[in-house]
């Protein structure tokens, strides 16, 4: 039997199973490691370079992209540094999914890299889905509204045509909707 790799390896308890899949890395490992927003924006940064950064500039950008409107990502840089360098990056390295050089402070793609890849090309398909969505209800929701202040305002006659216009455009939207698969 070959090694675990994956929270058991990262935790040390000494079991030993075959990796589930060709990644060899477990679906529980996978939700552990996508489940911190540093570890997260660490390996979206590296994702991003084709070559070894130092953990200071990678730092930096982590730093950048997790600080809010109330803390300044300089002030959170000292925290960011400490954490990858005494728990992400080798929790990151003992999956496979980063290499890091702890006495050079560097740190590239691992092995296991394209395991969490191809989790973060799905999350950006759904983000993008998700925008597309957004934007077809906005636009669903500013025509509601302005076909119904007309409605109040016309005359019965105008009313019935603008009413049913509205449930018109509301069939067709849920039609595509449907059909293309938000």
């Amino acid at each position: 039997m070959r090694p675990a790799v994956g929270l058991g390896a990262v935790l040390d308890t000494g079991e030993t199973s075959a990796p589930p899949d060709q990644t060899g890395l477990d679906d529980a490992t996978i939700f552990d490691i996508l489940g911190n927003e540093r570890r997260r924006v660490c390996l979206h940064c590296l994702a991003e370079h084709e070559t070894a950064l130092s953990v200071s500039a990678l730092s930096q950008q982590v730093a950048n992209v997790v600080a809010d409107a109330e803390t300044d990502s300089d002030e959170l840089y000292d925290s960011v540094y400490i954490s990858l360098c005494q728990t992400h990056l080798p929790k990151l390295d003992a999956v496979g999914l980063v290499e890091y050089e702890q006495d050079r402070k560097r740190v590239r793609k691992g092995p296991r890299f394209d395991a969490i890849r191809d989790q973060f090309e799905a999350a950006r398909t759904t983000e993008d889905q998700s925008s597309d969505s957004f934007r077809s209800e906005t636009i669903v929701r500013v025509l509601t509204v302005a076909i119904g202040a007309a409605a109040v305002v016309s005359p019965p006659a105008a009313r019935t045509v603008l009413l049913f216009g509205l449930v018109s455009v509301h069939c067709l939207i849920l039609i595509l909707a449907s059909t293309i698969g938000y």
